[in-house]
């Protein structure tokens, strides 16, 4: 019941809250409270229901599938290498799912890519319920994926395109056209020239080509990803070029109503049905219908609160998105604010969008605010029209491409100027205060106190996740990897122990996935919220690509100072190679054994104890302690290495034993259990791992000799909390995305 309350008390609550009481003290309504008292019981209820809805959908457990029909729109697959990725409805169930498909031959990925109408798949396979995130701020896909009305995910072993097309309704197949009709308008504008077709797919469609990854990094590092697709901002210019264009063509203002009614509609599911774009589209339709049949049509207030009822009566988890958030937040400012010079309006948009963007992605471009004031203009007069007509006169793309590609790189080289400030994830109180005190700068008159305010209270905010007061050993949860992070108070010292990392069994050219690493959305993430962007220590224990697959890309995202490697791998090709991929250059890495060292900072080297090759045996091992709280890390060090170290290290303890090797039973010895003597066992796993870690004989070991263990392909990430001698607090992924 409590999980429920707060599942309907969230920011959609809080944009309804605020829409409602702007538009009802604006008509001086003295009934404000029994209204917004009455509208949250039935939603509520109305929440309450719908979650219970979903649930009844969701598969506890695992079932097999055979034959199974799945019916596929053509423009709601994407291809990634050697994985076809699709969501479809299932007949059987009467549900739409999210499946995932390994493809086998390269001509089976031509024949995929290729469909572009309303298709039957028959479908063999598992069926699951999408999981949670399993480690603290780490996006919710499950939440996302609910907010589509998606709760299971089928992984398809077996997969035939059936000749037989699916049977659908008349409106059914006015809407699988609107779909096919999409599909076929990415493919053309993917033939235009880069970034004109990136440009076009994005704007005009919702479409994310993976082509134009880059340059949408880029603009989202500039903070104006709402801007271009985040918010739906872009139909309101989008709207005002085609009024622009048919009025150019003199056809009469009634007319050109008339069509955009017809049009909208249609162009909502061409664009993608984001949350976003649908609030943009109904508010314009709304408004633009009212207008024409009653002599005081709907305002945009108006509009957009019923949009936002309407669209939580269709999925009340739609506003979780930071898309969704800002698109109502931001719509709300520009219609208030009509009178605004672009200068003031920029920086109110900047001030409202600010606490949401810290919220979400934990970090602030500096420069953000004044390009977000130069590029509005820029971006309503050049880049709409261009994209347009470059879209619809190929013949004149090559003009309307070079203004788009001295545009691209103007954001490219701005991008790139260190003006990123890493602030971490506030609390949530102080995120609803911060949005409060930009709606206090609009009726209070001493606004120089709310400024002030404003000011120590982001300053206090950010110190405390800058300088937190306890230290912490954290076991990220990679999967079939490891990846540690040690933190002592106030940040004084941060280690990373191993990146983790994914092998990957795709041999050739089509085979070969693109996309963003857990190392990138894990542990970069992680560390980003809260508030690191330097790491004083890197222990990479061995080559394993579990173990170091992902320094390359976390050295690019944050600074790291020294690298710390097994006496040996230095000259390792495998190392090397990752090394030139990284930011960090050769003098940054250090070899170290305990035959040349003995102590690096806080952390006591106890193998290997000389030079080798980098592999398991020549393992990194280190211990340290934390608030008088002790921790061995071994890397996958086998059992004749753990051997050595005891013999070398008579009277070594630990509260805290990372097991080596993931589980396996190749480390965790009963000699070397005994002598350390630990409270706890952390093992680090992938769920349902090919390899079977961990192991029985080395859980048989750790329960004879009565050490408790978590395992992270169970429990998500483990948060270990010194609090005193041999003393620790447990925090586990599962509460930790509870809070």
């Amino acid at each position: 019941m409590i999980s429920l309350l707060c599942f309907s008390f969230s920011w959609e609550w809080l944009l309804l809250f605020f829409l409602l009481q702007a538009r009802v003290v604006a008509l001086g309504n003295k009934h404000f409270v029994a209204c917004v008292f009455s509208f949250t019981c039935f939603f509520f209820a109305y929440c309450i229901l719908w979650n219970h809805s979903l649930q009844q959908k969701v598969f506890q457990n695992k079932m097999e599938i055979i034959n199974n029909e799945i019916i596929l729109e053509p423009d709601e697959y994407q291809i990634n290498g050697d994985l076809l990725k699709f969501s479809g409805l299932w007949t059987e169930k009467k549900q739409k799912v999210q499946a995932y498909y390994r493809i086998a031959t390269k001509d089976e990925k031509k024949t995929f890519s290729e469909i572009d109408a309303a298709t039957k798949l028959v479908v063999t396979g598992r069926v699951e319920q999408i999981l949670p995130p399993t480690n603290e701020n780490q996006f919710d896909y499950q939440k996302y994926m609910r907010s589509k009305k998606i709760v299971n995910a089928v992984q398809v072993s077996k997969l035939k395109v059936s000749n037989n097309p699916p049977k659908l309704g008349k409106a059914a197949r006015i809407i699988a056209a609107t779909h096919s009709l999409r599909k076929k308008m990415i493919n053309y504008f993917a033939k235009l020239p880069a970034p004109l077709d990136g440009y076009s797919q994005i704007l005009l469609l919702g479409y994310y080509a993976p082509s134009f990854s880059t340059q949408l990094e880029q603009i989202n590092k500039l903070g104006l990803l709402h801007l271009f697709s985040l918010s739906g901002m872009h139909i309101f210019y989008l709207l005002r070029t085609i009024r622009f264009i048919l009025g150019y063509m003199h056809i009469t203002r009634e007319t050109c109503e008339n069509m955009i009614l017809f049009f909208l509609p249609f162009y909502a599911i061409l664009g993608g049905l984001s949350s976003s774009l649908i609030r943009a589209v109904m508010m314009s339709w709304l408004m633009i219908l009212s207008s024409k049949y009653f002599d005081n049509g709907l305002d945009g207030v108006e509009a957009e609160s019923v949009v936002l009822i309407l669209n939580l009566l269709y999925s009340p988890e739609l506003v979780h998105s930071m898309g969704a958030q800002l698109s109502y937040l931001l719509t709300f400012v520009l219609m208030m604010s009509r009178k605004t010079s672009n200068l003031k309006l920029g920086l109110k948009m900047n001030g409202y969008s600010l606490p949401l963007v810290l919220w979400h992605t934990f970090r602030w471009n500096m420069l953000t605010t004044f390009i977000s004031i130069l590029i509005i203009p820029l971006f309503e007069w050049v880049i709409v029209p261009s994209v347009i007509l470059g879209a619809l006169f190929p013949k004149l793309s090559f003009v309307f491409n070079g203004i788009l590609f001295w545009i691209t790189k103007g954001i490219e080289v701005t991008a790139k100027l260190p003006a990123n400030f890493v602030f971490g994830k506030p609390p949530l109180v102080f995120v609803l205060f911060w949005i409060g005190l930009m709606f206090a700068l609009e009726v209070v008159k001493n606004k120089k106190k709310i400024y002030l305010l404003g000011f120590v209270s982001y300053f206090l905010v950010g110190v405390m996740i800058k300088m937190p007061l306890r230290d912490e050993i954290v076991f990220l949860d990679v999967g079939q990897g490891d990846c540690t992070l040690i933190r002592r108070r106030f940040n004084k010292e941060v280690t990373l122990i191993d990146t983790g990392g994914k092998l990957s069994f795709q041999n050739k050219s089509w085979q070969k996935r693109h996309g963003k690493s857990n190392g990138e959305t894990v542990v970069v993430n992680y560390l980003l919220s809260k508030g690191i962007s330097k790491i004083n220590w890197l222990f990479l224990t061995h080559q394993d690509t579990d173990h170091v697959g992902n320094f390359p890309i976390i050295s690019q995202l944050l600074k790291v100072e020294k690298i710390l490697v097994p006496s040996g791998m230095e000259k390792n090709f495998s190392f090397k190679k990752r090394l030139v991929k990284s930011a960090n250059k050769e003098q940054d890495v250090i070899p170290i054994s305990t035959e040349k060292v003995k102590q690096i900072g806080q952390y006591k080297i106890l193998h290997p104890f000389g030079e080798g090759e980098g592999k398991n045996e020549s393992s990194i091992a280190v211990t340290t302690v934390l608030n008088k709280v002790s921790v061995i890390i071994s890397g996958d060090l086998d059992k004749s290495g753990e051997f050595e170290l005891c013999k070398r290290n008579p009277g070594l303890r630990t509260d805290i034993l990372k097991n080596g090797h993931h589980g396996s039973k190749t480390s965790t010895s009963e000699g070397y259990v005994e002598q350390l003597q630990p409270k706890l066992a952390i093992i680090s796993a992938g769920r349902r791992n090919r390899y079977g870690h961990p192991n029985q004989e080395t859980l048989e070991t750790l329960r004879k000799n009565k050490v408790g263990y978590l395992n992270t392909a169970e429990v998500g990430m483990i948060k270990v909390i010194p609090i005193g001698p041999n003393n620790f607090k447990i925090e586990t992924g599962k509460n930790l995305n509870a809070r």
